[in-house]
């Protein structure tokens, strides 16, 4: 399937890159052989496994940027047809979820950019597959600065407590997100899903640094 008509040349999907070797855990580029990263070793996250689309370099990067901070959607739409069809393998190798939980952003986050990125990024699983798209259940409360400019340990302060939850009674969630960097935010988001009664969570990113 050709997705040039979303503005997105053929030059630039060609350049796209995913790196083969990751941390079966968090989805780190792995140099070795190993299975597990260092930091998941130390420290397991609270998400079950990680599955990424793309690395966070290049013109993935430029284009991301393109799409969050420029209001260049038509880039969103042809990554959204990409997030659909990794989503569709990998339900087809382990099976479906209850619901997908995106990121959700603060009021004020929201207010700035004019729309939540992970949401478009979901357009086309919400329209084509059979599965709830749960962006109620989880909300932001805390409006935390920038992530991108602060070291892993003032994000993890940064991010904590920045999610309140319903109760819920899912088996098995998605949380989504376009970048993730040091998993922070993911951790966060998958320790309050599972304090609201989740079972296990997984978690799906367009691009990973």
């Amino acid at each position: 399937m050709q997705y040039s008509s979303f503005c997105v040349c053929e030059e630039c999907q060609q350049s796209l890159s995913n790196t083969d070797h990751r941390c079966q855990s968090c989805a780190a580029p792995l140099k070795s052989e190993l299975h597990f990263c260092g930091a998941c070793l130390t420290q397991a996250p609270l998400f079950s496994k990680a599955y990424t689309l793309y690395d966070y370099s290049g013109s993935c990067a430029t284009l991301v940027k393109h799409f969050k901070f420029d209001h260049q959607l038509c880039v969103g739409d042809f990554f959204a047809h990409k997030m659909y069809d990794k989503y569709l393998s990998i339900i087809s190798q382990y099976g479906e979820y209850d619901a997908i939980i995106p990121l959700p952003l603060s009021r004020q986050r929201l207010k700035e950019r004019g729309y939540n990125q992970t949401h478009e990024l979901l357009r086309i699983v919400a329209k084509k597959a059979n599965v709830l798209i749960d962006q109620t259940s989880v909300q932001r409360t805390k409006a935390t600065r920038a992530l991108s400019s602060l070291k892993l340990d003032e994000r993890k302060l940064e991010i904590k407590g920045a999610f309140s939850a319903q109760p819920m009674d899912y088996k098995r969630v998605l949380l989504v997100d376009d970048v993730m960097t040091t998993g922070s935010s993911m951790d966060e988001l998958a320790k309050t899903a599972l304090k609201a009664g989740v079972k296990s969570c997984d978690i799906l990113i367009l691009a990973r640094a």
